[in-house]
């Protein structure tokens, strides 16, 4: 396993932690480190790190940017 980090842009709502956090636990990922920065009023940067093999962190980050309130995500290895 790889240390791996998602950085997204969303809407700075309190119930998105939840649902990216979800995401993690039902494929049993163990998350290192979990992060906000407030860009703006509406919006915030969430940076998620975890440790996974290459082909799950990619799989994590399609399903991310499945999410309806995502802006924009990337996978940093």
């Amino acid at each position: 396993m790889k240390a791996h980090k998602i950085q997204f842009i969303s809407y700075n709502q309190p119930i998105l932690i939840g649902r990216f956090m979800l995401i993690f636990s039902r494929r049993r990922v163990d998350v290192t480190n979990f992060a906000f920065r407030k860009i703006d009023e509406n919006d915030g940067e969430f940076t998620i790190e975890f440790n996974a093999e290459q082909w799950a962190a990619e799989n994590l980050l399609k399903q991310i940017n499945k999410q309806i309130d995502i802006f924009e995500a990337t996978l940093i290895n």
